[in-house]
């Protein structure tokens, strides 16, 4: 075997009249592996790339589901700030609810808190944008969620008076034969009590106001008549009872405003003795003055006239 040719070396690069530096190409045999310096500034460390999660996608039944967890809630705390318990609670109800929505996915408590926040945000948005253009008309927008986040948000309502319930004793004969009897009293001590009284019933005399037109009753009377006239009783009662409470509120605030008047008058005579006393007081002040000035001037005159008279 013979030696292989010794290798030639690389030509070195030539610079070129206009400063670039060219390198001669050698042949695929002839190139020999180059190890480059080190770079003087160090390189950056690399830090591991950080992907931002995107937000959780709320769909319409689940954000629906979010006011309705969240409103109950924030209500039965009379409208209070929720805490970290209170907003499990919100999660998991939203959880339960949207169960049967399609594409709907578990949120937590940190996710129902921070989409609460973005749509009251917007809702208060779209509220002053209304107003800005009609303050006078009531808010409205096109948001399909604005009308839930508006009852949300609107003061708590009184709640509504309770109907009267009327007692029936018989649903088929009965109806025809009631109507409506007003217990009413003076307007200074009436409260507007209504009370349904069957005209059967108000015929027969329950008040003592009409004779009885039977002198022999029967000694069995109708068993039917007995629970209404329980009832009447009751219902009379009760407005004697209101009537007194009303008559001893008013005896009292009528004593009180007495009483009150009274201290007012006491006050305001007070007050004028003393403003006449200090006028009595400044007008004798300056009488006793003008009498001292006017007896100086007299006797300064009798010595002028008696001087007179010596010389």
């Amino acid at each position: 075997m013979s030696p292989s040719p010794p290798s030639s070396p690389s030509p070195s690069p030539s610079p070129s009249p206009a400063g670039v530096v060219s390198i001669a190409a050698a042949s695929p045999s002839d190139l020999l592996p180059l190890a480059l310096p080190a770079p003087n500034a160090p390189l950056p460390a690399t830090t591991p790339s950080t992907r931002r999660i995107p937000p959780p996608c709320w769909t319409n039944d689940e954000t629906l589901a979010l006011i309705d967890s969240y409103k109950e809630k924030w209500l039965s705390l009379n409208r209070g700030n929720l805490r970290a318990a209170h907003w499990d609670d919100v999660a998991d109800s939203v959880s339960l609810r949207s169960r049967s929505t399609p594409g709907a996915t578990p949120k937590t408590s940190v996710q129902c808190r921070h989409k609460i926040e973005k749509l009251r945000k917007r809702y208060r948005s779209e509220r002053n944008r209304s107003l800005s253009h009609d303050p006078r008309g009531p808010p409205s927008s096109p948001w399909i969620f604005f009308p839930h986040i508006h009852s949300m948000e609107q003061p708590p309502q009184p709640p509504p008076p309770q109907p009267h319930h009327r007692c029936d004793t018989d649903d088929d004969e009965d109806d025809d034969d009631e109507d409506q009897f007003l217990l009413r009293r003076p307007p200074v001590a009436n409260g507007g009590l209504k009370f349904k009284v069957p005209k059967a019933v108000r015929s027969r005399g329950i008040w003592g106001s009409a004779p009885n037109p039977n002198p022999n009753p029967s000694p069995n009377p109708n068993p039917r008549d007995s629970p209404m006239t329980e009832v009447v009783r009751a219902l009379r009662a009760l407005g004697e009872g209101y009537v007194r409470t009303e008559q001893m509120k008013m005896e009292m605030a009528r004593e009180m405003e007495r009483t009150r008047m009274e201290a007012e008058l006491r006050r305001t005579e007070m007050v004028l003795e003393a403003q006449r006393r200090i006028v009595d007081a400044v007008v004798g002040e300056m009488v006793a003055g003008k009498r001292k000035r006017k007896k100086a001037k007299i006797a300064a005159s009798a010595a002028a006239s008696a001087a007179a008279a010596d010389s």
